[in-house]
C-alpha cells in the first residue's frame, strides 16, 4: 500500500522555515498452576479487546442494520449520530490509537467486504483508502468521502512551496507565516478541489456519494484533513453521510433526515457560542504540537504555529524549535498545546524553555481514556476545546 507522505517542516517564521500483566506460577498444585494460567491468558485477553474498542472484529453482525465502516473515531461518531437505532457502525482505527499512520488488518478489509457503507473523512487523512477500495470485491458498497464539498486548505509545507497572493479575508487564518518585517500573516490558500477523477479506477466497482465541488483520494501532506474542527465542515460531513444511508437505506430516510436536522442545529449552537466566546479575546496566537487546528482557526480569526507537522509523530530539527521559542517569547504566547494520544515531548521541551503552562487541545482523531470513561463525543471534546483555548487567549 501507499504510504501517506510525511509533514517535515511547515510555516515560515520570521522567514525561517519552521519546520503488565504478570502470571505468578504456582507450584503447590498442578491444578492451581493450570487455573493460575488460564486466568491469566483470560485477563490478557480481555485488556486487548478492551484496548481495540470498536475494532472491526469485535461485534458479532447485526443483520437487521445497515452495516457501516467508519475509518476513525470522528467518522464512526457521526455516523452514530446520523444512523441512529438502524446502523451497525464499526470503527476501524482501535480506540487510543492515533490513526495518521494506521493500516487495515486483514479482518478490517473481510468486514468490509461485508459492509453496506463505507464512510471516510477523505482529503488524503486515509492514505491507504484508494488501494482498499480497489482490492474490494464488494460491489454494492457505497463509499462516501465526508469532507466531500468543503473548501480545503493547503498544509503548511505545500504552502511554503507553492507562490499564490494572500488570502484577503481577514477571518482566514490558519497556520502562521511572517513577511521580511516580522509581520505575522496567514498566507494560505482556500482551494476547492475538482471531483471529476474521484475513484476512476474503481468507480465501476463501488458507488462513491460525491458533493459538489468535492475531493478525493489526495495524498496527505498537500491539504489539511481536519475538516471537522470547524463546526460548519462538520456539517457538511454529517449531511454527507445522511446522504449515504439514505441511499443504502431508503426505507429510514425520514429518520436519517430528521437526525441530521437535530445534529446540524446543535452545530450551529456549538458555532455561535465559539464565535461569541473567542472573538473578544485579546490574543489570537496558538501554538501547537500538532498541525491540525488550520480550519479551526480560519473560522475563529485565530492563528496556529506548529511545532510538529501534519502527522503527529513528524520531528522538528532544532532550528525550528529555537523558532518557536524565539515566537513564544516574542508575541506573549501564554500556553504550549498537546494532546493526550500523541504525547507532549517537543511541546514540554517549548513550555520548559518559555516559562509558559501546557494546555491539551484535541483534533478529534479519537477520544483519550479520560474521555471515553467520561462518555465523551463530538461536541463534548469541542467544548473542552474551547475552554483550553479560552483559557489560553484571555
Amino acid at each position: 500500500m501507499n504510504r501517506k507522505k510525511k509533514c517535515g517542516k511547515h510555516a515560515v517564521i520570521s522567514g525561517i522555515r519552521m519546520p503488565q500483566l504478570r502470571c505468578t506460577r504456582v507450584s503447590e498444585s498442578g491444578i492451581l498452576r493450570r487455573v493460575a494460567l488460564a486466568l491469566c491468558a483470560c485477563l490478557l485477553f480481555t485488556t486487548v479487546f478492551v484496548g481495540c474498542g470498536t475494532e472491526a472484529s469485535d461485534e458479532p453482525v447485526d443483520p437487521n442494520k445497515l452495516q457501516v465502516m467508519a475509518s476513525f473515531y470522528t467518522m464512526h461518531d457521526f455516523a452514530q449520530k446520523i444512523g441512529g437505532e438502524h446502523v451497525q457502525v464499526t470503527c476501524m482505527v482501535p480506540s487510543g490509537t492515533e490513526p495518521h499512520d494506521w493500516e487495515p488488518s486483514t479482518k478490517d478489509i473481510t468486514r468490509m467486504e461485508q459492509a453496506d457503507v463505507f464512510i471516510y473523512n477523505g482529503a488524503g487523512m486515509e492514505h491507504w483508502v484508494s488501494d482498499v477500495l480497489a482490492g474490494l470485491s464488494n460491489k454494492k458498497l457505497i463509499s462516501v468521502e465526508a469532507s466531500q464539498g468543503v473548501s480545503l486548505l493547503r498544509s503548511a509545507e505545500e504552502e511554503d512551496g507553492h507562490d499564490h497572493e494572500a488570502e484577503e479575508d481577514s477571518h482566514d487564518h490558519g497556520t502562521a507565516h511572517a513577511d521580511e518585517d516580522g509581520h505575522d500573516h496567514a498566507d494560505e490558500e482556500d482551494a476547492a478541489v475538482s471531483n471529476a477523477a474521484a475513484h476512476e479506477d474503481d468507480a465501476a466497482d463501488h458507488t462513491v456519494v460525491a458533493a459538489p465541488d468535492g475531493h478525493d483520494a489526495h495524498e496527505h501532506g498537500e491539504y489539511d484533513p481536519h475538516v471537522w474542527l470547524d463546526p460548519m465542515n462538520a456539517k457538511q460531513e454529517m449531511q454527507n453521510i445522511c446522504a449515504a444511508f439514505s441511499e443504502a437505506d431508503p426505507e429510514h430516510r425520514a429518520d436519517y433526515q430528521a437526525n441530521y436536522e437535530k445534529w446540524a442545529k446543535q452545530l450551529d449552537e456549538l458555532d455561535k457560542i465559539y464565535q461569541t466566546t473567542l472573538e473578544n479575546l485579546s490574543e489570537r496566537n496558538i501554538v501547537v504540537a500538532h498541525e491540525a487546528y488550520g480550519y479551526l482557526c480560519r473560522r475563529y480569526n485565530l492563528t496556529q504555529v506548529s511545532i510538529e507537522g501534519m502527522s503527529p509523530d513528524s520531528e522538528p530539527d532544532p532550528g525550528r524549535m529555537a523558532d518557536i521559542i524565539d515566537f513564544v517569547r516574542a508575541n506573549n504566547v501564554r500556553a504550549i498545546f498537546f494532546e493526550e494520544l500523541s504525547g507532549s515531548r517537543t511541546a514540554e521541551t517549548v513550555a520548559t524553555e518559555t516559562g509558559v503552562k501546557l494546555l491539551t487541545l484535541s483534533p478529534l482523531e479519537g477520544l483519550s481514556d479520560r474521555q471515553e470513561e467520561t462518555g465523551g463525543d463530538y461536541f463534548s471534546v469541542m467544548e473542552e476545546n474551547l475552554q483550553q483555548l479560552t483559557e489560553a487567549l484571555r
